[in-house]
């Protein structure tokens, strides 16, 4: 017999009643539809997230994206040339101190990045300081990539050169520079340059970088080929160089020692 049928041949009190017992029935058929959609739902996302996560155990993966930092035990480091590798820790540092008008390397070591994904190589002025009123700069290297000079002042956090993709295990060579301005009458005052690197995924297809030619030379204050000229500050861009402050906030402190300025 039909529902219509059914409704006929009720009276009213057994029509409510009825009614009454039909509405509790499909609610509860809806909760149960609910439910199962939920289920399905939460399986799904469960699913997903396995599914993610299991993909995370291949060897040298990241999980970064273009933009992104990779972490930091994707970077290795050599001070010997190549022949060894390991953390930050290995990186030596000069004690040489620079005097108005020139510049002392800081430091000269190899970078590599081991995991798979592709990525820049960036190099940062951190959270700099100079003690007397004193006045500086820095200049880096970084494969084919030579920054111009980048004075100390201003916002904490720039950029101060990036190279263009490495591809998983080539080495880059980098190269880290303090100066003086020839102007600066002061003498003994502490520069702490809080020296900072990174690796920030890049599409695949970006341009390789092509790798210094004559990694040995550090060159002469100044005397950049453009290719990564400028600095990048907290809110954005300046001179022409590229990054993201995501890059900026997660770059690895190097533990650079302070340095020293001498007199003339």
């Amino acid at each position: 017999m039909s529902f219509s049928g059914i409704v006929c041949e009720l009276n009213p009190e057994e029509l409510l009643n009825f009614c009454a017992k039909w509405v509790k029935i499909r609610r509860m058929d809806l909760n149960l539809s609910k439910r199962s959609i939920a289920l399905r739902v939460s399986a799904v996302v469960f699913a997903g997230a396995a599914l993610s996560t299991l993909s995370g155990f291949g060897a040298g993966s990241a999980h970064a994206a273009p933009g992104g930092n990779l972490p930091n035990d994707c970077r290795q480091f050599s001070q010997d040339g190549g022949t060894t590798w390991g953390s930050q820790n290995v990186v030596t540092w000069s004690a040489d101190r620079p005097v108005p008008g020139g510049e002392v390397t800081h430091a000269r070591f190899l970078v590599k990045n081991v995991c798979e994904e592709p990525a820049k190589l960036q190099v940062f002025l951190g959270n700099w300081s100079i003690s007397g009123n004193g006045s500086a700069n820095v200049r880096a290297n970084a494969g084919a990539a030579k920054s111009v000079v980048v004075p100390m002042n201003g916002t904490p956090g720039k950029l101060v050169v990036e190279t263009g993709r490495l591809t998983q295990n080539t080495p880059v060579a980098v190269e880290l520079f303090i100066g003086i301005p020839a102007s600066e009458t002061r003498q003994g005052f502490t520069i702490t340059p809080d020296w900072g690197i990174a690796l920030e995924e890049v599409s695949g297809d970006a341009p390789v970088d092509p790798g210094d030619p004559d990694p040995g030379n550090p060159g002469n204050p100044g005397d950049g080929d453009g290719s990564s000229a400028g600095s990048l500050d907290l809110f954005g861009s300046l001179g022409g160089a590229t990054g993201s402050l995501d890059s900026l906030l997660a770059a690895q402190t190097l533990q650079a020692p302070a340095v020293q300025a001498a007199g003339r």
